[in-house]
């Protein structure tokens, strides 16, 4: 979705060596062949297929065109333009919905109840109420639900945990966490920009990732304010959070019109932290007021199904979008962890629903008096008032 980087240049798994898992390979569908699919998830997909791990058996999508266009890449797949036909014809051991973030929900439950495990794509849904949904159904159907956060995988989220946890910056944590970019994400039709389908903008976006980074950081977040600047049915291309966590407290800033310099940097009694989410390799140190450290961590991830498998580091974004398809399939089979469940892609989503419930109005301080007076008079949030 548009919060992940876009794909880049090096790190294509098709031209390492093939390495064959022992384990049977898995046969997977792809519910929503858009720009996620072909964007995020398809050279990991063929990366699996190549290594022998698994098997793209059912491509779904309403529109043809899509379909056959992810289909040059997977010859064996098949084609539905409806879940439940590809439900009936195909039994497959885990689905990627990839479907826009309004059909999440559905498509996740069907999914689920039709015998798959599901790794659902971020925003996980549009609101509690659906993602409550989604990890009723697993419980119920005794299947894995998992997130597509790939920022889990990052090798420097590794490493900044291990600083905070062995006191290197103290106490007395603060954060200030910036990201914004153009947004340039393909889109083939205005439900991206509507609340009513897309459930909101910038935050719903960039802000699933941010939140559970900080969540696996500094434990649950708790918005205690929240501005941002969408007007009538439309969706934030700004907002500003105020967050509190059980070990840190800080601002966020995100945005979908400006080029901000992203950065999240965490301040102790002791010592400081830098962390770039384009470097997800590195990051910088400092203690008490020193000179800036770069450290290049080398945590690993299983890059195969074989209980004693090779483990890489993940270099690039599709780096970690395949490691954590591995992590998802190693969880089928072995009975791993997944990196971000339902429960905890639920506590994103109810974090989000709170930073919307109690919304105000950006500040936009160059405009005057009267101005800033009709711009919070068509803020989304008058319309809500208006309706209750």
């Amino acid at each position: 979705m548009p919060g992940h980087s876009r794909p880049q240049s090096t790190g294509d798994f098709n031209r390492r060596s093939v390495i064959h898992s022992a384990a049977p390979r898995l046969d997977i569908a792809v519910i929503g062949c858009g720009a996620a699919a072909e964007g995020l998830y398809r050279y990991a997909l063929g990366a699996l297929e190549s290594r022998g791990i698994a098997r793209v058996a059912a491509l779904v999508d309403p529109n043809p065109v899509r379909t056959a266009a992810l289909q040059r890449h997977f010859r064996a797949a098949r084609t539905f333009a409806d879940p439940a036909d590809a439900f009936a014809s195909v039994a497959v051991d885990l689905v990627i919905v990839a479907s826009p973030p309004g059909m999440h929900a559905q498509h996740t439950v069907d999914a689920l109840a039709a015998g798959s495990h599901v790794l659902c794509e971020k925003p996980m849904a549009i609101g509690a109420p659906d993602a409550e949904r989604m990890v009723a159904a697993a419980r119920v159907a005794r299947r894995i639900l998992a997130v597509g956060m790939t920022r889990r995988m990052y090798p420097c989220l590794v490493e900044a945990q291990r600083l905070i946890a062995q006191g290197t910056l103290g106490d007395r944590l603060r954060f200030t966490y910036r990201e914004g970019r153009v947004y340039d994400w393909p889109v083939n039709s205005d439900a991206a920009f509507r609340r009513a389908t897309a459930g909101g903008g910038v935050l719903t976006d960039i802000g699933s990732h941010v939140l559970d980074f900080l969540s696996a950081l500094f434990g649950a977040t708790t918005a205690t304010s929240y501005a941002d600047d969408a007007h009538a049915d439309g969706v934030e291309t700004n907002c500003r959070i105020e967050v509190v966590c059980p070990e840190a407290s800080g601002v966020v800033q995100l945005s979908w019109n400006q080029p901000l310099v992203t950065r999240l940097r965490i301040t102790g009694s002791a010592g400081e932290l830098m962390l770039d989410p384009g470097r997800i390799d590195a990051l910088r140190v400092r203690r008490g007021g020193g000179t800036w450290e770069t450290r290049i961590s080398t945590a690993t991830w299983p890059s195969d199904l074989a209980t004693r498998g090779r483990g890489d580091t993940p270099r690039t974004h599709r780096d970690c979008v395949y490691h954590q398809l591995v992590q998802v399939l190693r969880a089928v089979t072995h009975g791993e962890d997944v990196p971000v469940d339902g429960e905890r892609g639920l506590a994103v989503i109810r974090a989000i629903d709170s930073c919307y419930e109690r919304a105000t109005s950006f500040e936009l301080p160059w405009l005057d008096a009267a101005e800033r007076s009709q711009a919070d008079a068509r803020h989304w949030t008058r319309r809500r008032c208006a309706a209750a």
